[in-house]
């Protein structure tokens, strides 16, 4: 496969919230505000989307650069790709590369955002549960602000518990970096014997493709 045959582009709402609740392992639709689509050519099925969202906390909107920014800031809160993409291509002179799918998404969608919204702050999670360090950001160049604090959630009628997340911010406007709130720290490691195909952490077979949670 070329990578050229992979296409990304701007997705309906509707469509990235049934693609979520089908392959994502949460199976559960965030705020979408903007939602990007993966594709090979030729083929109509969906191959990869990415959503983001408004924050639901407050706290975290203010937190990241002040109350006067809190309206700027907004989190990618969704990432699947399909774990039968190659994790290798050929070139035209035979050379086997990565793949890099899931960094070549991130990196197309950030580009699409910063060019309509150029003082957009984003703010994503790698969950430390599924052994997640966030290998994705680290490769599209995200500011490392350490780990979230465990808390529980109400969602109806039952009470979840939210595990311990490692936190990274990305800028639209590079220049915003500098009104960051939170301390900037150094990319953590991963795992030495938790890697799986994507180059992130080893995850459960059902839960196969790089995937994040708010």
């Amino acid at each position: 496969m070329n990578l050229t045959e992979v296409k990304f582009k701007i997705i309906d709402e509707r469509l990235a919230k049934a693609v979520v609740i089908q392959k994502h392992y949460l199976h559960r639709p965030p705020p979408i505000s903007f939602a990007y689509g993966a594709y090979i050519e030729g083929d109509r099925k969906t191959k990869g989307v990415l959503t983001v969202g408004k924050p639901c906390s407050p706290t975290v909107c203010e937190g990241v650069c002040g109350k006067d920014r809190a309206k700027d800031v907004f989190e990618l809160n969704r990432l699947w790709m399909d774990d039968a993409l190659p994790e290798t291509v050929t070139d035209s002179t035979g050379k086997v590369h990565s793949a890099g799918y899931e960094s070549r998404f991130i990196g197309w969608c950030l580009r699409e955002l910063r060019g309509s919204y150029p003082n957009l702050i984003l703010v994503s999670y790698a969950d430390t549960r599924q052994r997640h360090v966030g290998t994705v950001y680290q490769a599209t160049n995200w500011t490392y602000t350490g780990t979230s604090t465990p808390f529980k959630d109400k969602v109806g009628e039952r009470s979840i518990e939210r595990s311990t997340k490692h936190r990274y911010v990305w800028f639209s406007n590079t220049a915003d970096r500098m009104s960051l709130r939170w301390k900037e720290l150094p990319y953590p490691k991963r795992p030495e014997a938790a890697v799986s195909r994507t180059g992130d952490e080893e995850v459960n077979p059902a839960q196969l493709g790089q995937q994040t949670e708010s």
